[in-house]
């Protein structure tokens, strides 16, 4: 050919390149999802954020706890099965996993009991498990009842000499209140807790059922009585003498640095260091003190990411008025925004309201949080009387407005869990439950329009320049763009569907029929029932 016919034909294949570019408008790939090929539950950072992996791919919790009352002591291979019912209920809500408590003193009298794993995997769920050692919802933190509500080993309740109790301001020994000042209880504990993890990861690091792992309940020396300042901090000898020799003259933050450095390392670090799944803790919400984010004595973020380098998170039990606004969620969950903290839903409302429903879009979306669970499937709270599961196993109350929330949710969740808390995605909904609402805002670079009802609401990804996902039900989406203009507006495609992993899966046209408006370079998506839609051109 020669040096000049090279020269010319290397030309001619730059400029047609160059034309097929802007004949596609220079416009980018869409961002990818990313994979990892770790398979293992773990957080990794993309996008700047950290992010839950589970079998390679982001993934968000989208749980309810399933609750603990009917273990009991004494009875447990006559319990064990009590919440068998609640697995095919809890695949029938749309759940990707179940958050399900194991008590310490279920697991040590008689190891390989436990069989939530193989009951989860029968239903395609993921198991959360709660290790339930320490309990600070009640009266008292290693049992709430003798007779049966117990979450130590018997022995261990028993023997008040080996494993001495925590004691008020007055100077009161609690016996349901386990003093975590000596080295006793926290030695067993850890042993009891590495042989836990042991087990986990002899059945389950090829499946990966089990993600994660809640370590404890609502950190707290005497329980729930968070304004009883006597209940503030354990004063032991032990506690007294070390309060004084650290020149501490705050009770809580004694608390949250003890409970935190002294007993909840111990355990983290030997749970990872045979097998390291992701932990987190739950705090309570509410507030004691301002400098404290956490809402029971001994709690504090801050202090307990500082401490215990093995947490993952440390999530928010968030109970709320069933008129609580979208500002409320907001308000609530960035309190939790400490340091590395990722904010998280571990616990709110259960009963048929919206609360829950509504703060799961936002702290799915707004907050990437990686785990969203009301509490709980059998019993509503705070509203009594309202489950979600009735004891027949049928659906009842708020479990249908729950199942629309993570059905949707599901359809594009690696997205979602990618794509959170960016530009990219926003979340619409109206102020208040109920009302009928119109929100414009700016989606990575796009102007979107949402108008609702019913608590309808929305997540809109903009993947692409040429790409949307849609993601929601009793609302209607409006995209405005050139491309919407003839002859654009013949390239664009809009389908429901569902993304696999990272492959999108066409089920056909959206459930209400879409249109557009050439004039007004406008594309209007109706939401009507749950249900993921793609846009792109």
């Amino acid at each position: 050919m020669g040096l000049l016919g090279g020269l010319l034909a290397a030309t001619a294949l730059i400029c047609v390149a160059v034309l097929a570019l802007r004949a596609a408008g220079n416009r980018p790939e869409p961002d990818s999802v990313p994979s990892s090929a770790n398979l293992m539950p773990h957080f990794e950072t993309a996008r700047g954020k950290k992010i839950l992996f589970v079998d390679g791919l982001p993934f968000t919790v989208l749980a309810v706890e399933i609750p603990w009352d009917q273990l009991l002591y004494g009875k447990y291979h006559e319990t064990l099965h009590a919440y068998d019912y609640l697995y095919p209920a809890a695949e029938a809500m749309g759940l990707n996993a179940l958050k399900v408590p194991v008590k310490w003193s279920v697991v040590e009298p008689q190891k390989g009991i436990f069989d939530a794993k193989s009951m989860a995997e029968k239903h395609h769920l993921k198991l959360v498990l709660n290790w339930f050692g320490h309990y600070a919802s009640g009266n008292g933190n290693i049992y709430l009842n003798p007779t049966g509500q117990l979450f130590a080993p018997m022995d261990i309740i028993e023997d008040q000499e080996q494993y001495p109790r925590a004691i008020d301001a007055d100077g009161v020994p609690h016996h349901a209140a386990i003093s975590y000042e000596y080295d006793a209880v926290i030695k067993r504990e850890n042993a009891a807790f590495r042989a836990f993890m042991k087990h986990i990861r002899d059945v389950d690091s090829q499946t990966h059922t089990i993600i994660m792992i809640q370590v404890e309940n609502e950190i707290a020396v005497f329980g729930a009585d968070r304004q009883n300042r006597q209940l503030w901090r354990d004063h032991s000898p032990v506690a007294d003498k070390l309060f004084a020799e650290k020149a501490f003259t705050d009770d809580l933050k004694y608390s949250a640095w003890r409970l935190s450095g002294n007993w909840l390392r111990r355990v983290t670090d030997a749970g990872a260091e045979i097998y390291p799944l992701p932990f987190f803790l739950n705090f309570v919400g509410g507030v004691i003190r301002d400098w404290m984010v956490g809402g029971a004595p001994g709690e504090d973020v801050a202090t307990y990411l500082e401490n215990c380098p093995a947490l993952s998170f440390v999530g928010l039990n968030l109970y709320l008025p069933p008129q609580s606004s979208v500002s409320d969620f907001r308000t609530a969950l960035a309190r939790y925004q400490v340091n590395r903290n990722l904010p998280s839903i571990t616990e709110t409302n259960s009963d048929r309201g919206p609360a829950a429903p509504r703060l799961a879009f936002i702290a799915v979306g707004e907050f990437s949080a990686p785990i969203f669970a009301p509490w709980a499937l059998s019993d509503s709270y705070p509203v009594p009387f309202q489950p979600y599961v009735l004891p027949d196993g049928s659906l009842a109350n708020g479990a249908n407005a729950l199942r629309d929330t993570y059905t949707s949710l599901r359809g594009t969740l690696p997205q979602i869990s990618y794509y959170a808390g960016t530009e990219n995605l926003k979340v619409f909904m109206s102020r208040l439950p109920g009302e009928k609402f119109s929100e414009t805002k700016d989606v990575g670079g796009a102007e979107v329009v949402v108008s609702g009802e019913d608590n309808g609401q929305a997540i809109v990804i903009h993947r692409a320049p040429n790409e949307f996902i849609l993601v929601g039900f009793r609302c209607d989406v409006t995209l405005t763009d050139d491309t919407f203009r003839w002859p654009r507006v013949r390239k664009v495609r809009v389908e429901r569907g569902r993304y696999v992993g990272r492959d999108w899966k066409n089920e056909g046209d959206p459930v209400s029929y879409y249109s557009i408006n050439t004039e007004a370079r406008s594309l209007d998506v109706p939401l009507m029932v749950p249900q993921v839609v793609r846009v792109y051109w």
